[in-house]
């Protein structure tokens, strides 16, 4: 009957010890298909882009179920034959050789030509292994880095990639009306239909706009104040979705301008205005021209920062040389199907709160 014998299955759960810590390093590992003295060699792979080397390292495996020869808590010895040093010394490749006891999951390894390199050591062919030292394992990724490129080479390895959590100027508009209205209308500008809601009513909102003789809105133009301001029997309902995610960019330009309008009246009450000139968003000036604080939820915790502050002059603490505004630029932008503001922090400065410094700097 064929046999395979125990010194066979263990020299091979000594290859496959050298693979899984390979492996574990992130290299590749190739055995020898003949093997006259190398059991096979590993390969630096750089794990940030996974790019293969061809930086190789070859391994000559030992593999044992005894106790190691001459061995203490921390060391043993392994005494190479001449013709297994002389055949690693000659090749042009690294060379690392491994000792194993793969019952108890140890390995231990040294280089070779660099341990060998003296003539009385090699004339000894004996290798003393340090059990803390020459431990066979991912710690020595470093090490085996160094053995397989050297320093002349000019090859680099990139640093492992680091995970990092990136915010994100775009706040995601969370929902949008299920429907907007088309009416007709008999007025030509906005300020003819502001002043006619006035008449109505204290509470005139702003979320609308005004084309061609056609007002646009997410209220039910069918209601009131809306129907005095209306063509009886022209108003029709949509469906917000369908004009969200078109690509006709006239209509785009149009969407983003009532999701604009609609911005605008959201952060009024908040003491926010929009700059029609500059194109941002704004914290208006306290009444009495006080430092203005705002309260907020941060992504920790509960704080506050000063959005209005008046600058006094340097020759002159009496008198204000200008004021400074929190202010952002807000853009509606769209990435698939879905809407964000993108929003730019920025600031305001004015001379008394209503005329703009020069540049919009400060002076």
């Amino acid at each position: 009957m064929k046999k395979i014998s125990d010194a066979t299955i263990v020299g091979q759960q000594g290859i496959n010890l050298i693979e899984r810590v390979a492996l574990e390093m992130g290299f590749a590992w190739n055995p020898t298909n003949i093997d006259v003295g190398i059991d096979g060699y590993i390969e630096i792979r750089d794990a940030s882009s996974n790019q293969a080397t061809n930086c190789v390292i070859q391994v000559q495996s030992k593999a044992t179920e005894q106790p190691f020869e001459a061995e203490t808590s921390g060391s043993f010895e392994f005494r190479c034959t001449q013709k297994d040093l002389d055949y690693w010394m000659g090749g042009n490749a690294p060379v690392i050789l491994v000792c194993s006891r793969p019952k108890t999951n140890e390995a231990y390894w040294i280089s070779v030509k660099d341990y060998f390199r003296e003539l009385a050591t090699r004339k000894s062919r004996k290798v003393t292994f340090d059990k803390s030292a020459n431990r066979f394992d991912v710690i020595a990724k470093e090490a085996l880095l160094k053995l397989a490129t050297p320093a002349d080479s000019g090859f680099y390895l990139g640093t492992k990639p680091k995970q990092e959590l990136v915010y994100s100027n775009l706040l995601k508009v969370g929902s949008l009306p299920q429907h907007y209205y088309v009416a007709q209308t008999d007025f030509r500008t906005a300020a003819e239909i502001f002043a006619r809601l006035h008449e109505i009513t204290l509470n005139v909102r702003g979320e609308w706009l005004l084309t061609n003789k056609t007002l646009v809105s997410f209220h039910d133009l069918r209601d009131h104040p809306w129907t005095s301001v209306c063509q009886v029997g022209s108003c029709e309902e949509f469906d917000t979705d369908e004009w969200a995610e078109t690509e006709d960019l006239v209509r785009q330009r149009l969407f983003v301008q009532l999701l604009k309008v609609c911005l605008k009246e959201k952060l009024f009450p908040k003491g926010i205005k929009f700059s029609r000139d500059h194109g941002f968003y704004y914290f208006r000036a306290s009444k009495d021209l006080s430092d203005r604080e705002y309260a907020y939820q941060s992504r920790e915790n509960r704080t506050s920062r000063v959005v209005f502050k008046g600058y006094p002059k340097k020759s002159d603490h009496t008198q204000m040389s200008f004021y400074r505004h929190s202010a952002f630029e807000g853009h509606f932008v769209r990435y698939g199907s879905e809407w964000y503001l993108q929003v730019t922090p920025n600031y305001h400065y004015t001379r008394d709160c209503s005329r703009p410094t020069f540049g919009h700097q400060a002076p």
